[in-house]
């Protein structure tokens, strides 16, 4: 039967068309071709002829991936790979998953360590002793009275002086002062009779350090006005100053240890 078929079916010889002597060549059907050659019967157990055939490219439907079991879908494949980063999960056999999802948590873990750290810094702030207000109040008031007592003087009691105010000085201050009233101070005083009258107006802490015991120190500044009269001058002439003094805590008392005047 397959042999008489594409006997049937082998090209008619050209026919001659009469008068002209012009042979004209009849073009077999192509999808009648087609179509004998896909369903060409077989004999049992006989592979039909056209199996291992090449089927011509443009004849094939699908393209097949190169393991020829089912059709690729690229488009699908990178739908699903979106998804599952999306959602984070990790893929056995993709090493750069794991480094993505860790990337993604360094930024959180670093302000969580960030915040930390501030919280720590700010309880040991909180809870570093500090000097009360009643230490402050106390330094204050023992600056003003020390301070009164040392810029006022005279030069005939001016040995009673030194003698009065040194208790209420500690070092460095207290070594500078009396090298001071010695060399300077005395000697202009005696000589012009000077009589000098300090009083405080104002003063107020600039800052403390310590906790309260010994040792701790308060820094105070204050406005001092100076009435100073002389043999030649019996008129007071008044000398405005600012004073900063820091007073440092021995036992329960506040001495001047150090003092610049501008």
């Amino acid at each position: 039967m397959a042999g008489a078929r594409r006997r049937a079916q082998t090209p008619a010889p050209p026919t001659t068309s009469a008068g002209t002597g012009t042979a004209t060549l009849e073009r077999p059907d192509a999808d009648q071709l087609l179509e004998d050659f896909r369903h060409e019967p077989t004999r049992d157990g006989e592979t039909p002829r056209h199996a291992s055939r090449d089927v011509p490219d443009a004849l094939r439907e699908e393209p097949v991936d190169e393991q020829g079991d089912e059709p690729r879908d690229d488009a699908r494949e990178e739908a699903r790979e979106e998804a599952r980063d999306e959602q984070g999960d990790e893929l056995d056999g993709d090493p750069g998953r794991p480094a993505r999802r860790n990337a993604r948590l360094w930024p959180a873990l670093v302000a969580s360590v960030l915040a930390l750290a501030l919280l720590g810094v700010a309880l040991v702030y909180s809870l570093r002793p500090v000097v009360s207000d009643s230490d402050r109040s106390a330094a204050v008031g023992s600056a003003r009275t020390t301070l009164e007592t040392l810029l006022s003087y005279s030069g005939s009691s001016f040995d009673k002086h030194v003698d009065e105010v040194l208790p209420q000085l500690t070092s460095p201050f207290k070594d500078q002062f009396s090298k001071v009233a010695s060399t300077d101070i005395k000697p202009m005083a005696v000589k012009n009779e000077a009589t000098v009258q300090a009083k405080v107006y104002e003063a107020g802490v600039m800052d403390a350090s310590g906790d309260g015991g010994e040792g701790t120190t308060v820094r105070v500044m204050a406005f001092v006005n100076q009435a100073t009269t002389t043999k030649a001058q019996p008129t007071p002439a008044i000398d405005q100053n600012r004073v900063i003094v820091t007073m440092r805590k021995s036992g329960d008392r506040w001495l001047v240890s150090e003092l610049a005047a501008y």
